[in-house]
């Protein structure tokens, strides 16, 4: 005979199809019917446990058996996580790039796999003579819905000129599907904005802190020399191995700060700098090296505290008007007062 306490059979259905069809996650569906299901539960347990109050001795057994069953269930949390969307922009911007390629290397006798990636792809207008294309690079993506907009930088040479160009991709991506909206649109790229540093002050190389600049960088790009020595105490660096210069020097040192040539050094006094140097290659090769660096005075010398990940800059200029991505910067050198140390 069935109890009457016995547990409903369940019934397992797939509600992943409609679920995509009002275009909601499926985990998004499972999360909220698991909301609904612990509710119930949690009821029904609440229900069980005053009925078998009313029941007297044996009732009270039950709802203690109830109120355990109920209080060892899992809190349910009223929040659902966010969809994992990195794979889909991954997959977009790999999609984005060979679109691009597609489209920059197809001509009208030969379009290539642009019809078979872009749906009623307009073969109206392609060249006679494919482009040239190389250093593929994502410049920004941009996601709305289920639409990731991805502008892809490249070199494109064609029968006009060389030059760097930015191309603007729509990429849908639902379900594992991948669709191309549209062909690749030029659009301008990146504007360049000159950023003033803030190193002004002229440092003579046979300075205190010109020559431990000039001993670290020969130590650390030309394998001269003990490197531990020209660092402050507990700065763990290693020289690039192998060397990929022969020897260094240094062409100008600037300080962010204005030094003071006559005053003794204080143990922890600290110094931002630029240093310029020209480094050797071989005998008719060479290279230009800039390095920002922070100095740090122990025993009345400088030494090297930190390889600054970047240069002191001053204000920021004013945005341009419109940008299609991140603006990159260039550093400029301004005009340095003179000063030794």
């Amino acid at each position: 005979m069935k109890r009457w306490w016995a547990r409903s059979p369940v019934v397992e259905t797939d509600a992943t199809g409609a679920d995509e069809a009002r275009g909601l996650e499926p985990s998004g569906q499972a999360n909220a019917l698991g909301l609904v299901g612990a509710a119930v539960a949690t009821k029904a347990w609440s229900v069980l446990l005053v009925a078998a109050l009313a029941l007297g001795p044996v009732g009270a057994v039950l709802g203690g058996w109830a109120w355990y069953r109920q209080a060892a269930s899992p809190a349910v949390s009223n929040s659902v996580a966010a969809a994992d969307r990195s794979d889909d922009q991954e997959v977009a911007a790999e999609m984005a790039q060979r679109v691009v390629v597609a489209w920059l290397t197809a001509t009208q006798d030969r379009p290539g796999e642009l019809v078979a990636l872009v749906k009623d792809a307009s073969l109206v207008g392609l060249a006679q003579q494919p482009a040239q294309v190389r250093d593929l690079a994502v410049a920004a993506v941009v996601r709305r819905d289920l639409v990731w907009t991805v502008t892809v930088a490249a070199t494109v040479t064609d029968t006009r000129q060389t030059a760097r160009r930015y191309f603007q991709v729509p990429v849908m991506v639902s379900g594992g599907t991948v669709t191309v909206l549209t062909l690749p649109a030029p659009v301008a790229g990146p504007s360049v904005a000159l950023a003033s540093t803030t190193y002004r002050t002229q440092l003579a190389a046979g300075s205190a802190a010109g020559v431990t600049v000039s001993q670290f960088l020969s130590a650390y790009l030309a394998g001269s020399g003990d490197l531990s020595r020209y660092l402050t105490p507990g700065l763990s660096l290693a020289a690039i191995t192998p060397a990929p210069y022969t020897a260094v020097r240094l062409v100008e040192l600037r300080s962010a700060t204005t030094v003071d040539a006559g005053k003794t050094l204080t143990d922890g006094q600290q110094l931002r700098v630029l240093a310029v140097a020209t480094a050797q290659v071989s005998d008719r090769e060479s290279a230009a090296v800039e390095y920002a660096l922070t100095l740090k005075a122990r025993a009345g010398r400088w030494e090297i505290s930190a390889i600054d990940p970047s240069p002191a800059v001053g204000s920021a200029p004013p945005a341009p008007a419109a940008t299609v991505s991140q603006t990159s910067s260039a550093t400029s050198s301004p005009r340095p007062t003179s000063s030794t140390s």
